[in-house]
């Protein structure tokens, strides 16, 4: 199962440094872009779905030291990207807030809003 704390500070952490990188190096323009946000609020939907979908995502997650490297790579990622294509950043950034809402929901006892929508078409 899930470390819902580990992940959430995880996921603080990576959203603060996205956008620190992202403010000192272009601005916040890539963080008030529609597309960006459009784009960051759906992937984190399908990365969620993917996970409930998948056991064995679900499962390589939990390995040891994969969250970590995954946030560092998310850092260097947009630290590396964000000069050619900003709104990435952007992306990125709602992405981790709407993980933050997904979980805030599951931590406050409301369910995982996506699990719910997946079990309705029969997962």
């Amino acid at each position: 199962m899930a470390d819902a704390r580990r992940d959430g500070l995880l996921a603080v952490l990576t959203l603060a440094a996205l956008v620190v990188v992202g403010v000192r190096t272009v601005g916040v323009t890539p963080f008030l872009r529609p597309l960006a946000a459009a784009v960051g609020v759906a992937g984190a939907l399908v990365l969620e779905w993917a996970f409930l979908a998948s056991p064995t995502l679900a499962t390589g997650w939990e390995r040891r030291g994969v969250p970590v490297v995954s946030a560092v790579a998310v850092v260097v990622a947009a630290a590396v990207l964000v000069p050619r294509a900003p709104w990435l950043v952007g992306a990125a950034a709602w992405g981790l807030v709407t993980y933050g809402g997904l979980l805030g929901c599951a931590l406050v006892g409301w369910g995982n809003p996506v699990a719910r929508v997946s079990t309705r078409r029969g997962r």
